[in-house]
């Protein structure tokens, strides 16, 4: 890895997540103590050639363990959310631009579940996390991963 490889991931994967989480703390703790609580909603697994990644996505479930931890006593949850590859335009951008874009769906059979997640995969974990039953958890990091950390 080169040193602006690192650099732009702890920029797109930590550095975004501390800015966001900046932005919301205020409107989420009025809301909390308005209505008794609020909750905020990536996963780690080593994989070749990947230590950035990895690496930043353990920061932020560390970040999201320490906004939790900082914040229980305020009725605010923070949880992270932590899919497996999802099937997004972007991804399949990367896919077709790759000097080999059959060698580069290839991975897609190695999903233990044989196939990418799709956003309607993650949604009810999101809406559950959104919603009051889900009043008892908080600093979790959540995996809908279709297996690939098992």
């Amino acid at each position: 890895m080169t040193d602006e490889d690192w650099l732009l991931s702890m920029d797109i994967n930590v550095t975004s997540m501390i800015r966001i989480s900046r932005a919301a703390l205020p409107g989420m703790l009025r809301r909390a103590e308005q209505t008794g609580s609020a909750s905020m909603a990536s996963s780690i697994k080593g994989f070749q050639n990947r230590t950035v990644y990895g690496t930043t996505k353990a920061a932020v479930i560390s970040l999201t363990k320490s906004i939790a931890a900082d914040f229980v006593d305020k009725n605010l949850r923070c949880n992270a959310v932590c899919p497996g590859t999802v099937e997004t335009p972007s991804l399949r951008g990367r896919i077709a631009s790759a000097a080999n874009p059959v060698k580069a769906e290839e991975f897609i059979a190695r999903q233990p579940m044989g196939r990418l997640a799709q956003v309607e995969d993650i949604t009810p974990l999101v809406i559950y996390l959104l919603s009051n039953e889900r009043n008892f958890v908080s600093g979790q990091a959540i995996l809908v991963d279709g297996g690939v950390t098992i």
